[in-house]
């Protein structure tokens, strides 16, 4: 205990210089997507073809090919709190001894919900349609139902996670779409279903974000509004993932949507409250839980804010391999964890907005010892 009591109190002093492999845009620093090393090419890049795609034309290329739709719902939904992981492994790089692996160490730690990433369909996505096409889609589907088969039967729910900066960037919305709409077809056609779909869209890591955030995050409420109209008609809940300052104890700025005034955070709970049992995960990112500048206190706004709403408030915290270390729980150990994510629990247990707890990411997190 006392090694944990030691780095915290180096950070207090010391204050790693904050201009190195971060960024910072509110007056707290932020680490870089731990994707970006990860993410497939076409998740970032543009393509033209595709530039005027939008949520009303972007039909999914495959459901022809669909014999029947089971409608039966096999969905696991995880009653109580969240407490959830992400995996970020490509979804044709997962073996079934790797599925195995991951999901009977996330269950021995108690893990409820697993986040796992399907950036790379947009790989098959951008392909000619054609066999070679359809081929890899059947597969892809085939290595996702495997696993939330698996997952299921260990208690386990899993959601489909995609996301990227551009994400919301006008010419750049059709990978949002595509992935949604996979999601909801893969639902429509599988008797193993996916529980729900989540954004990791980052748009405050745009270069442009800098000098237009009003603008950025405009566009960033109007893709999820769309995405909740998108979702109107599927079983998936829906959850977004935004960083800890969207609020107004932050310096972001407050903006206009739909003739309503407010900050991020409020501008989302509007938008979610549309569609039940959705949720907002907050990047919460500190290695304390209680006092300054702590995790507890940096969340306070939005769990706050969320109490006059539906949509619930879920508190993630960080165990990667990343800078500032002050941001994560990497070369601590899993009793250390447990106590402030505790103390997170108990912070907020009288708040109807709490929704649980998340941690990133899924391998990290079992290296803990």
């Amino acid at each position: 205990m006392c090694v944990f009591i030691v780095s915290i109190i180096l950070y207090k002093v010391v204050k790693v210089p904050r201009q190195l492999e971060f960024v910072s845009f509110a007056t707290t620093p932020y680490p870089v997507q731990y994707s970006d090393e990860h993410i497939t090419e076409n998740a970032i890049a543009t393509a033209p073809k595709f530039r005027q795609i939008t949520f009303a034309n972007n039909v999914n290329q495959f459901a022809n090919i669909i014999s029947s739709i089971n409608k039966n719902s096999d969905v696991i939904k995880s009653e109580g709190p969240e407490n959830g992981t992400w995996l970020w492994t490509p979804i044709l790089s997962i073996t079934p001894q790797y599925r195995k692996t991951i999901i009977s160490n996330a269950k021995n730690r108690g893990i409820k919900n697993i986040y796992i990433s399907i950036d790379s369909y947009l790989d098959i996505y951008v392909m000619p349609d054609g066999s070679e096409k359809i081929a890899k889609k059947k597969a892809f589907d085939a290595v996702l139902a495997a696993f939330i088969q698996l997952a299921n039967k260990n208690g386990i729910s899993v959601d489909a996670e995609a996301g990227w900066r551009n994400w919301a960037e006008d010419g750049n919305t059709y990978k949002a779409f595509a992935t949604v709409n996979y999601a909801i077809e893969f639902n429509k056609n599988h008797q193993t279903k996916l529980r729900g779909f989540q954004y990791d869209v980052e748009p405050y890591l745009l270069d442009r974000y800098k000098k237009e955030k009003a603008d950025v995050l405009v566009s960033f409420i109007k893709l999820v509004d769309q995405t909740v109209s998108q979702l109107s008609d599927s079983d998936l809940q829906f959850m977004v993932v935004i960083p800890e300052f969207y609020d107004k104890s932050s310096g972001s700025p407050k903006f206009v949507y739909k003739n309503v005034s407010g900050f991020a955070i409020d501008h989302l709970l509007s938008v979610l409250d549309q569609r039940e049992g959705s949720k907002i995960i907050i990047m919460s990112y500190r290695n304390w839980s209680l006092g300054e500048d702590s995790s507890v206190e940096i969340s306070q706004d939005e769990i706050r804010t969320a109490d006059s709403h539906q949509t619930k408030i879920v508190v993630a915290q960080e165990t990667g391999d990343v800078m500032p270390s002050y941001v994560t729980f990497h070369n601590t150990s899993r009793a250390y964890l447990k106590s402030q994510t505790t103390n997170i629990q108990k912070a907020f247990a009288k708040n109807k907005s709490f929704g649980g707890l998340a941690v990133h990411y899924i391998n990290a997190f079992m290296e803990l010892k």
